[in-house]
């Protein structure tokens, strides 16, 4: 590199003028005003890709009469306290720690001249180059330019040096440039944050118009975000319905970022399973969607053998602060989950705490349950959509009071969706007490369940106990007709019955649930559904 500056070590002398701009406006007429009054000498503190005073692409520019910097002046840095209130700029990048501020930058490439990543993973693909308006970018020869990625990806990243040391004193000396020009310009290096990535198998679908990528199920239209907002705000979405089939492919799960600086995280803890709570409990990693842990490796092949399960997560990557790069700062891994939100449950406690709509029950223990203990009105008044695994065991002597005229369903769940599953559990001796009961049409109500939906899936479920209808059950009755002198039919208002209330089976055993009632003129008229007409 050609020598461009001479370092005195001295006494401080203070910038005489700064601007900030942004960086298409970063030359011209502004240095044309400063020339006029002596300023001639310009440096500038590009951000990199960061924010500066929480804008992008901005630049802060100090600029310095000849006779000053002949001397030697004290450079600070944009964040620098000591410029004084009005002339401190806070500069950050999310997801970035800063290393220093750099007098050369230049893309980052292995010994081969391969393009690299932020990460040190070489860059694979190759992508045109665009403008912040989404238009090509083209060299001197007409051609579009090329940005590079790596298959996580991320761009090219750049390897820089020379970082200033803010005690030294610049110096004017042979700096070549032109009015407008920059004499000495500091770039931010910005080094990614240290982490982890737990990865899992997923099967990848790619919006046919935009590109975005979606994994799991396959979307009924993609909500990408396209095009800019209208003039109320809003921004339009894509909303394809054709998608590419990506096959199965990794896709971080759950993943926790540190600023290697600032923490010592150089290893953390795999989940681990809380046996108060019942809960999975992540540490420093983020709760995944849907998904539950089961066990990690350190490379695919290890995964796909299941041999070598890791007992701890750890990361070893490192940092050059005389280029400013970072290599393998990501620790990824390989992981096996289970499909749905997940929690172990061997007391009452637990399942009331644990109970929720698209929640999953692993059941460790029998569950007997006094007339005084609650069930989780979550269950028996909302909906199931995840899985009850019972492993074998037994949950009896539950009581269900439906007391409330707004509930709509009801029963030991309230609507189990077609997305539930049940396996290899016994529930015995249920009393499901119907005690009120909507008068809003499509209400059902039902010892198992208030509505079952006949794509939910029941393997060796079995279901026993009573259906009791109280003296203030509301009965429809036909309304009179005085023209004719005759009752009207009754009006149909709710269904009830013996496994629920629209009469879905299927598969579960309830051939012991029996009916009682003590004034109510009631029956089961199906004993294949267990259809209860009352009356």
């Amino acid at each position: 590199m050609k020598k461009r500056t001479k370092i005195i070590i001295g006494l401080a002398a203070l910038c005489a003028g700064t601007l900030i701009l942004g960086a298409c406006s970063s030359s011209g007429g502004p240095y044309e005003n400063y020339a006029k009054e002596g300023f001639t000498f310009s440096v500038c503190y590009d951000a990199n890709g960061g924010k500066t005073a929480g804008k992008d692409d901005t630049k802060v520019v100090d600029t310095y009469p000849y006779e000053r910097v002949k001397e030697g002046v004290k450079l600070y840095a944009p964040d620098d306290t000591q410029r004084g209130a009005g002339n401190v700029f806070n500069v950050e990048r999310s997801g970035y720690f800063l290393a220093g501020w750099y007098a050369v930058r230049n893309p980052r490439v292995d010994e081969s001249g391969n393009p690299l990543d932020e990460e040190g993973n070489v860059c694979t693909e190759a992508r045109d180059r665009l403008d912040a308006g989404g238009n090509p970018v083209y060299d001197d020869d007409g051609n579009v330019q090329k940005a590079y990625y790596s298959e996580y990806g991320k761009p090219q990243g750049y390897t820089y040096s020379e970082k200033w040391d803010f005690n030294s004193l610049l110096t004017r000396d042979d700096f070549e440039y032109e009015k407008g020009e920059y004499a000495f310009t500091l770039y931010a290096a910005w080094v990614p944050n240290f982490g982890y990535e737990v990865e899992g198998e997923e099967q990848e679908w790619t919006c046919a118009v935009c590109g975005t990528a979606y994994y799991g199920e396959k979307p009924e239209k993609c909500t990408a975000a396209v095009g800019e907002a209208d003039e109320t705000g809003k921004v339009p979405t894509c909303g394809s319905v054709e998608f590419n089939d990506g096959g199965l492919v990794w896709h971080a799960m759950t993943s926790y970022l540190y600023n290697p600086m600032r923490a010592d995280d150089t290893a953390i803890a795999l989940p681990a399973w809380d046996d108060d709570t019942g809960v999975l409990e992540y540490g420093k990693l983020s709760r995944p969607l849907n998904k539950t842990f089961l066990s990690a490796y350190a490379t695919p092949e290890d995964y796909a053998s299941g041999t070598n399960a890791l007992s701890a997560f750890e990361n070893k990557g490192s940092w050059d602060e005389e280029t400013a790069t970072a290599t393998n700062n990501i620790a990824r891994f390989y992981a096996k989950w289970d499909e749905g939100l997940w929690y172990r449950v061997s007391t009452k406690e637990q399942m009331t705490a644990n109970a929720g709509a698209g929640r999953s029950i692993d059941l460790r223990a029998d569950l007997v349950y006094e007339e005084t203990d609650e069930w989780p009105t979550a269950f028996s008044g909302g909906d199931f959509s995840g899985t009850f695994r019972g492993n074998g065991h037994k949950i009896s002597g539950v009581v269900v009071h439906q007391t409330s005229t707004d509930d709509m369903y009801c029963g030991l769940f309230g609507r189990i969706r077609a997305t539930a599953v049940f396996e290899n559990i016994t529930f015995e001796n249920i009393t499901f007490s119907l005690e009120a009961a909507s008068r809003k049409p499509e209400s059902t109500f039902g010892l198992f369940a208030g509505e079952l939906n006949s794509n939910a899936v029941m393997t060796n479920v079995t279901i026993s106990g009573t259906f009791f209808i109280g003296n203030d059950i509301y009965i429809p009755r036909g309304s009179y007709d005085p023209y004719t002198g005759t009752i009207g039919e009754a009006p149909h208002v709710y269904d009830l019955g013996l496994l629920s209330g629209n009469f879905a089976n299927c598969g579960v055993s309830f051939a012991n649930i029996t009916l009682k009632t003590d004034k109510v003129n009631a029956s089961v008229v199906d004993t294949a559904t267990g259809e209860i007409k009352i009356g």
